[in-house]
């Protein structure tokens, strides 16, 4: 047992920058999203046993906390955040001027769900289709065409600020 808390504990290090994006992107206020982390981290700790493939950690600790997030907010009587703005912007990868970073990070925040939480976990997390279908328990296929319409929508938010995409 004592293996497997230093295992968990090492994949939780490991991917608490995501976790802190992702339960921001979903409560908006540090808090908040330090307690549905707290939380999620504390319920895959106690049902580390169902985890089938070690491989999968992420995704699976990601679809726990996208549950809890969403839990948290339903018994708030809160429905899903659309158009709040984030306060913090988490670490983006590559090199890109600051401005570009914050237009995209606020257009990101400014879409609904499912289309936020696909993005941030795909381009921001790197996870791929397959791992998001898992975290989010749906099809592959399902996320494939989400992730299409999330990007329509993503480059409609651009457009309004002035960004175009060809690609």
């Amino acid at each position: 047992m004592t293996q497997n808390k230093a295992w968990f504990s090492d994949r939780v290090r490991e991917n608490e920058t995501g976790m802190y994006a992702l339960a921001m992107s979903y409560m908006k206020q540090e808090a908040d999203a330090l307690d549905c982390m707290q939380q999620s981290i504390l319920k895959a700790y106690e049902h580390l046993d169902s985890l089938r493939d070690p491989e999968r950690f992420r995704s699976w600790m990601f679809g726990i906390l996208i549950n809890c997030c969403k839990d948290e907010l339903r018994r708030r009587g809160r429905t899903l955040p659309t158009d709040d703005r984030m306060e913090e912007e988490p670490e983006p990868p590559a090199a890109v001027s600051f401005e570009t970073r914050a237009v995209l990070w606020n257009a990101v925040q400014r879409l609904s769900e499912p289309s936020r939480t696909l993005l941030l976990l795909f381009y921001y997390e790197d996870l791929p289709t397959g791992e998001i279908a898992e975290a989010m328990d749906v099809k592959p296929a399902t996320v494939r065409k989400q992730l299409e319409r999330a990007r329509s929508a993503l480059k409609a938010e651009l457009e309004k600020e002035g960004f175009s995409y060809d690609g």
